[in-house]
């Protein structure tokens, strides 16, 4: 967390001069130069609401509040602060807390979170046929066999249909093609929604047209081919509870029968009101894990449920409904609808679907993006040749495990970024590091993963080291960050913690301004709140006798607290209250509450204006001693390094 208030945080704002060049010198401060560009910036942030209208007033006062901030941090710097082992250590810290949002793209970030919530608004139906990869680190070549397969598939769903593809390879190789051995999957997989699958597969069922057959579409598992069947406005989620009587099609008829007259019998129960639903959970479910919690169900999107049993649960109009038996794979149910929920607006899950995204293999999109960022701008080359040398190398030292390979013989660059270099032993040396069970491979093809997972990890963390040479925001904020540091440290030396710690200079400061501390006309009263108006009449007798109030209290609370006392000396203009006092001693103030209490004030001394003592206002004495002492060291610092305003830059700025 940032935590030091002071901090010139917030949004950038643009100001385009037509008579200056933003890096046009605004002031020196003993010939370091403070631009143009960095005092509108500042001005703009720090007069947020409009209030920075460039008028010649509000300039001239930023101007000298900025001045005294460049000042104090000028000066912090010559002492030498900038270096301490503390300063060094927090500027780190909060470096580490910023770099991690400028290592995505933030734009393509931003785009998958709008089109995850634009996606979250449909539900597909699909069905989809894949074949697996051969092996966990396919080459290019087995990729282009399966790609060549599915192809061939689709050819062939096209002039027939999906379904009957669909049929043939559900069963994972068809006589057609006996000797065919590799591994498929083909499922209906329903009603779909986004995050419910692999990226690259949600986006080939949204992008494709329904009754349409999506291209081969490359997943961690294989390739696809996605048939989209119909796609729906979505329903929203619901909360439901059921009563599950099991029932699969692989029982015997007999036993489906019975399974099904079951379920008519609970559901004719719960109807004719002889049995609550949660009594006829509780009796007669078969879900273990829900029977003996109401048969409750988590909250779920339609696509997330079983097809038949989502069509019946958002067929109920109303909450507490009770549907009529419904058949799923895994038996009969009767649901109950227990509570609604339609899609939230986009602001209220903006940051449920922006953890989301991170998690998801989405973000490789926005992260991929940033790395061809950061060669773009910093300047990448790469050495194909020494690459692919070092890839056989190890592929072929490969024996079980482990790596027969001197790294210190592989001396040749494989790539640079901006500055910086990475030799063949680099790499070598990062797939000997990696940590959990070695791989056995001597596929080139998985070294050459291996490599580009390196060339990643190391452009990354070339960007985050060199983040100010690219990203103009994030060096602001860094140099805000530094500058703010320094400042709270020296100011809290030079001023506040002084003022606090100097008695002897604020007991000084305290005898030279005494008539700055001066109490006004004070009245002295004691308040007696009393439990009813019998009791406030009856103290009423005895002050009117003379009865002080220690005397009053012990004869009203002799059986029960019925008053409780209060005194105070306040000055005549501190409320309302006190300023409607009869100030005269003795006078009684009487106010009934709306509870039946009554609140009795007594006014026991009228006290004429006087100076106050320093206990009696240390804390307003203290800020007053730090704007003094505040006021004491710009005056010096402005002596000790010269300040030189350029005018015709300044005039300029002004509307």
């Amino acid at each position: 967390m940032i935590k030091k208030g002071f901090l010139i945080l917030g949004m950038l704002y643009a100001v385009a001069f037509a008579q200056y060049n933003g890096n046009s010198t605004m002031f020196t401060i003993d010939g370091d130069q403070v631009s143009v560009n960095e005092f509108v910036r500042v001005y703009t942030k720090n007069n947020i609401n409009n209030q920075a209208d460039f008028s010649e007033n509000s300039l001239i006062e930023y101007l000298d509040l900025y001045e005294k901030f460049r000042l104090k941090v000028k000066e912090a710097e010559s002492l030498g602060m900038d270096t301490a082992r503390s300063f060094v250590d927090e500027l780190n810290s909060y470096r580490g807390q910023l770099t991690s949002s400028y290592l995505s793209d933030r734009k393509a970030t931003e785009s998958l979170i709008d089109e995850a919530y634009q996606r979250m608004q449909e539900e597909v139906s699909v069905s989809h046929i894949l074949i697996f990869w051969p092996n966990s680190n396919p080459s290019k070549a087995d990729s282009a066999k399966v790609f060549k397969q599915l192809s061939d598939i689709k050819t062939r769903a096209e002039k027939t249909s999906f379904d009957l593809q669909l049929a043939v390879y559900s069963k994972g190789s068809s006589k057609k093609y006996p000797n065919n051995k590799q591994k498929y999957e083909a499922s209906d997989l329903g009603y779909v929604t986004v995050f419910q699958t692999v990226y690259p597969f949600e986006s080939a069922m949204y992008n494709t047209k329904v009754g349409s057959i999506s291209e081969p579409v490359a997943t961690k598992f294989g390739y696809h081919l996605v048939y989209v069947k119909d796609k729906r406005k979505a329903r929203g989620k619901m909360e439901t509870a059921h009563v599950l009587v099991k029932s699969k099609s692989t029982d015997s008829p007999e036993n489906q029968e019975i399974a099904a007259k079951k379920a008519l019998q609970i559901h004719s129960e719960i109807q004719n009101k002889s049995i609550s639903f949660k009594e006829a959970v509780k009796k007669y479910s078969e879900d273990k894990k829900t029977k003996y919690s109401g048969g409750k169900l988590p909250f779920l999107g339609s696509a997330e449920m079983l097809t038949p049993f989502a069509n019946a649960a958002f067929s109920l109009e109303n909450d507490g409904d009770v549907s009529t038996p419904i058949k799923t794979k895994i038996g009969w149910h009767v649901v109950q609808r227990l509570q609604k929920e339609e899609i939230k607006t986009f602001d209220f899950v903006k940051k449920d679907i922006e953890k989301r995204v991170e998690r998801d293999t989405r973000s490789n999109v926005a992260k991929d993006l940033m790395i061809n960022d950061s060669k773009n701008k910093f300047g990448f080359t790469k050495n194909g040749n020494a690459l692919n040398q070092v890839v056989e190398a190890i592929a072929k030292s490969n024996v079980k495990g482990q790596y027969n390979i001197e790294a210190s013989l592989y001396p040749q660059n494989i790539f640079t970024i901006g500055k910086k270099s990475y030799t063949q032993a680099d790499f070598i040396n990062f797939v000997k590091g990696l940590r959990g069970r070695k791989s056995e491979s001597t596929n080139t093809t998985y070294f050459a993963s291996l490599a580009k997972t390196f060339e990643s990890k190391e452009v990354t963390k070339y960007r985050e080291a060199n983040l100010e040479e690219i990203d103009e925001d994030f060096k602001n904020l860094m140099q805000e960050y530094h500058d703010g540091i320094l400042l709270f440290e020296l100011t809290n030396k030079e001023v506040w913690t002084k003022a606090v710690d100097d008695t002897l200079g604020l007991k000084k400061f305290f005898d030279k301004n005494r008539n700055n501390y001066v109490w006004k006309d004070r009245v002295s009263i004691t308040s007696f709140n009393v439990k009813d108006v019998k009791s406030a009449a009856k103290i009423k007798k005895y002050l009117a006798k003379g009865k002080d109030q220690e005397f009053i209290v012990s004869k009203i609370n002799k059986k029960e607290k019925i008053v409780s006392t209060e005194d105070k000396t306040l000055e005549k203009d501190a409320n309302d209250f006190v300023k409607q006092l009869e100030w005269k001693v003795g006078s009684v103030a009487e106010e009934k509450n709306l509870d039946g209490s009554v609140l009795l004030t007594v006014v026991n001394e009228t006290l004429a204006p006087s100076n106050k003592e320093l206990k009696e206002t240390r804390g307003y004495v203290i800020s007053d001693y730090q704007e003094f002492l505040e006021k004491v060291w710009i005056n010096k610092l402005r002596k000790k390094f010269l300040i030189v305003n350029n005018n015709e830059v300044f005039e300029g700025l002004i509307k």
